[in-house]
């Protein structure tokens, strides 16, 4: 699977974890709301980045909330990780086209 077609897949995923607290209100501690383990592996994957990361914090009463100002940092995070990658594919292509002539 190509690095496009992999980094618009976590981007969608990205987009619906945040969208389910968005559309929920959860964006303070306050609203805090339960957030069931997805089924799909590449949202649950997200989510714990996201939660790992700080984008998605936890209550003490086991409930969760999106960080809107730590989600705009994960997103630029999420950004330069994708670009660093196709960075690389770019010099390594670039350099098999210079010995391959």
């Amino acid at each position: 699977m190509s690095g496009a077609v992999m980094a618009a897949m976590i981007a969608k995923a990205r987009n619906r974890v945040s969208w389910y607290f968005t559309s929920a209100g959860a964006t303070s501690k306050a609203t805090a709301t339960r957030y069931e383990t997805p089924d799909a592996r590449l949202d649950r994957r997200v989510f714990k980045r996201m939660l790992a990361f700080g984008a998605i914090e936890k209550t003490p009463d086991g409930l969760y909330w999106l960080n809107e100002e730590r989600l705009a940092d994960y997103r630029k995070e999420s950004l330069a990780r994708v670009l660093g990658i196709l960075a690389i594919a770019g010099f390594a292509a670039a350099g098999a086209m210079a010995i391959g002539g």
